[in-house]
């Protein structure tokens, strides 16, 4: 499937920007913290008009990713909408730490991860394996 929406969350502006101009031909809407990616998560659901795809960073202030991606989750549960319809996520950490890799992808049911920096070769392998591709 082309991945046609997707909402970069991390707290370094820089970090957001590279990795949407990764993303050519994907419209990208950027949260600087889980606060405001809550928000605008929220309001896509609201107007049915879904993510296909959150980029979401681990270590974050105030909302880290972990909690993030578990209040993501909820509001995607209290609509009802089926597990396999939901919108995939795939955490960003500058830590190659297994550990919290695994907390992260076990506590948002996320669908993969990426360490940053985001390699472009990577980012494509990793959307394929979830089932997303850049469009051309």
């Amino acid at each position: 499937m082309d991945l046609h929406k997707c909402l970069i969350v991390d707290d370094e502006e820089l970090a957001r920007e590279t990795l949407s101009l990764l993303l050519t031909g994907v419209e990208c809407e950027m949260a600087k913290d889980g606060n405001e990616a809550v928000a605008k998560f929220e309001k896509s659901l609201d107007d049915g008009n879904r993510f296909d795809l959150v980029f979401l960073d681990i270590v974050m202030p105030e909302l880290n990713g972990h909690e993030t991606g578990k209040a993501l989750r909820k509001r995607e549960k209290d609509r009802n909408i089926p597990v396999g319809e939901r919108t995939k996520i795939v955490m960003l950490t500058a830590l190659n730490s297994p550990n919290d890799v695994m907390e992260s992808m076990m506590s948002s049911q996320s669908s993969a991860y990426l360490v940053k920096p985001v390699e472009p070769q990577k980012l494509r392998e990793t959307l394929s394996k979830i089932g997303l591709k850049i469009p051309k």
